[in-house]
């Protein structure tokens, strides 16, 4: 049992979480080089992954904190707050300490940063995250320069070990980042809205992809798989992404990711077509074949696979995509099954596959043979999490019976949702631009803010694909979009504007 009140204890645990802290920071940077070359996909989901990524790097500086305060604890060199927090600050080992007081301020850098990586530009969160490598540096100096134990066989092991594995971790990385392409950026274009909206942004970035493989079905279904023309492009799309193709009559549409995610160049989708007026489907139908090309938004993910123990799957008809990728992205020790639902046996992708990979987990429900669609009420996984896509009366009726908390839905067609503010005007204030607008009755927030100059990426115009998500800063918004629930969203912070309104008199937006 530890004895706090004899002095050499500080000096103990001073040493102790020194070395357990270097081991933390060392399989944190490891850890982030597998999920960055996804050697672990098989392993776990992403989600999974990140969460043990944030986990084991919280862990790490809970260590450099004790390591800090019993230091400080310790009699033998009388620290105080300036000599473990200001760089030189003091007279004992000032070059050694200064090396380490270095690396804790970059670890505070980077964990804040992470923790507040969505609202940051991308550019500098990565740069911000690169320099954990440089903090591996700073804590090798630090700890053989002044480490009481220098020199004793297990100290000179552990530093070997912890000094190799922190070397090949920074050499696998940036042999990655030298194949890695910056991602062609492009200048918003200007163009008129398909439905009404003043002004339409075109993406900021993108890319070219060829046809590699199409497969017809007899019942106006096509499976279309697609690979990015530049050949170093990292897409790092997961499963539940969705794919912006750019249509040659002008039009733009979303097609969930129906394929491994493990193979990131590999872009598999299912188009059926519909025949409707919008003629998005009838257009990839008619003119994507192999070897043709097509403009495409990177891959974005508002469905994304989240970590549980057990999950229930509901599928109808073309749903069937987006579910497909995360069967591929679950690993082997979760639980979980599928219903699939489509007037035939002709109308179900991937059937076959599925039974054949998944045996009794599949259950195949095909109401023109049935009579009728299944009873979901008697059917739900009381203790699964509910991942559904598909029809609107599915995943409607889905609503009704299974708690918000568990549900997670993807729809293809929006919602019909009512503002509870029909006829009433609000001023929208866009904080990075500076410009205050007022959105008039019957006019969407992304048109009045196209009047003053203010243009939002956009897609759908329908409030279903997520492009034009925007955060907010003070307000509360009024959701009428269909991409996710409202509770998300507002835990989020986050809104879609192309539909939604505002239930205050203002809104402020990250825009």
């Amino acid at each position: 049992m530890l004895d706090f009140s004899d002095p050499q204890i500080w000096w103990f645990l001073t040493r102790a979480s020194a070395i357990v802290a270097w081991v933390l920071l060392t399989v944190t940077a490891l850890w982030g080089i597998l999920l960055k070359t996804r050697i672990l996909r098989g392993a776990d989901n992403p989600d999974w992954l990140k969460v043990t990524h944030r986990y084991i790097s919280g862990l790490a500086m809970t260590m450099v904190a004790v390591h800090i305060v019993t230091l400080l604890l310790d009699d033998y060199i009388d620290f105080g707050w300036a000599d473990v927090l200001i760089p030189f600050a003091t007279s004992f080992e000032p070059l050694p300490v200064a090396l380490g007081v270095i690396a804790f301020w970059l670890l505070v850098a980077i964990q804040v940063t992470a923790l507040l990586a969505k609202w940051l530009p991308e550019a500098f969160w990565k740069a911000v995250h690169l320099s954990s490598y440089g903090v591996l540096l700073l804590v090798a100096l630090h700890s053989g320069l002044v480490g009481t134990d220098v020199g004793t066989p297990w100290y000179t092991a552990v530093s070997l070990v912890l000094i190799t594995t922190a070397t090949l971790a920074v050499v696998i990385r940036f042999i990655i980042a030298g194949r890695e392409k910056p991602a062609p950026r492009k200048t918003p274009a200007t163009v008129a809205a398909p439905q009404g909206d003043a002004i339409r942004a075109m993406p900021a970035s993108n890319f070219t992809a060829r046809v590699v493989d199409r497969v017809d079905s007899g019942s106006g279904l096509a499976l279309i798989t697609l690979t990015p023309v530049d050949k170093n492009l990292e897409l790092e799309w997961e499963a539940g992404a969705h794919l912006t193709l750019h249509l040659g009559n002008g039009l733009e549409r979303q097609y969930s990711l129906a394929g491994d995610p493990a193979e990131q160049d590999s872009l598999l989708i299912g188009v059926k077509n519909t025949g409707g007026p919008g003629g998005g489907s009838t257009w990839v139908h008619e003119n994507l074949h192999v070897g043709d090309e097509i403009l495409c938004d990177f891959p974005r993910n508002h469905f994304p696979l989240k970590p549980a123990r057990r999950y229930q799957f509901i599928a109808s008809g073309i749903g069937i995509t987006p579910l497909r990728s995360m069967l591929y992205a679950l690993p082997a020790s979760r639980e979980w099954t599928l219903l699939y639902i489509a007037r035939s046996a002709k109308d179900m992708l991937f059937a076959e596959e599925l039974v054949e990979l998944y045996g009794e987990r599949v259950s195949l429900w095909a109401t023109g043979d049935r009579g009728s669609r299944p009873d979901l009420a008697s059917l739900i996984d009381p203790a699964a999490e509910v991942y559904a896509c598909g029809s609107a009366a599915v995943l409607d009726e889905l609503e009704r019976i299974v708690p918000a908390r568990r549900l997670h839905l993807e729809r293809f067609e929006p919602k019909v949702r009512v503002s509870g503010r029909v006829g009433q005007a609000f001023s929208v204030l866009a904080a990075t631009s500076g410009v205050s607008v007022a959105v008039n009755p019957g006019e969407t927030v992304v048109g009045a803010l196209a009047k003053s100059g203010v243009v939002l990426p956009v897609s759908c115009n329908r409030g279903v694909c997520g492009t034009c998500e925007v955060r907010v800063l003070e307000g509360q918004p009024e959701h009428l979009d269909s991409v996710m629930s409202d509770a998300d969203k507002d835990e989020l912070g986050i809104m879609y504007p192309c539909v939604s309104r505002s239930l205050s008199a203002e809104l402020t937006l990250e825009v």
